[in-house]
């Protein structure tokens, strides 16, 4: 989630919308104010939306990307989300790209699927590097980019948090920008992946 939320489009003034719909929700996303605020976002900006089903909330979430002064639309699903068809996720880009507006779909326990997105991500968990003293290290994530309209996709980085930045960084400093290949240190590609949690930005 806030690897979704420290996209640059989310940065100003305008709403949030945040959508899902709890009952198919395993771990819903708990928003906090002190955390929304680390990532430069201020609480007061964002609208949380729970919808009956899943169509109830693409057509929210549509109706909420057309709005002016509306700066993201974060939705959230698990599992297949069939209702999210080629038909539905190209409605969605047509009306982001009327109103500027920036639309994320996080997808938990869900295979890649075809659709209009701009780009498409694979999030996964990675282990923590010790700080000093064996102290826990700041949470890390593997990301890779699996669909990058008009640009090379395949790309796939290790990204730790930087609480001063408020952002997921690689080793090199340089702040994940999805949408765009970025020089994120390459991770290797046996690198083994049993265990870990994967959520999908389509």
């Amino acid at each position: 989630m806030a690897f979704a939320l420290t996209h640059g489009p989310l940065a100003g003034s305008g709403a949030i919308f945040a959508l899902r719909t709890p009952r198919r929700q395993r771990l819903p996303t708990l928003f906090s104010g002190d955390g929304l605020a680390l990532l430069g976002i201020q609480p007061g900006r964002l609208t949380i939306v729970e919808t009956r089903t899943e169509v109830d909330m693409l057509r929210a979430g549509l109706e909420a990307a057309r709005c002016p002064g509306v700066a993201a639309v974060l939705m959230e699903s698990e599992g297949r989300f069939a209702d999210y068809d080629l038909t539905a996720s190209r409605r969605l880009v047509l009306a982001a790209e009327a109103s500027g507006a920036c639309i994320i779909l996080l997808r938990g326990d869900a295979e890649p699927r075809s659709s209009g997105a701009q780009t498409r991500w694979t999030i996964r968990s990675a282990p923590s590097v010790a700080l000093e003293a064996d102290a826990p290290g700041w949470p890390a994530i593997e990301a890779e980019l699996l669909r990058c309209r008009g640009g090379p996709a395949g790309g796939r980085w290790r990204l730790t948090w930087d609480s001063e930045g408020g952002c997921f960084r690689d080793a090199d400093g340089q702040a994940p920008l999805p949408g765009a290949v970025v020089p994120f240190s390459r991770l290797r590609t046996d690198a083994g992946d049993d265990g870990a949690e994967q959520r999908q930005v389509a």
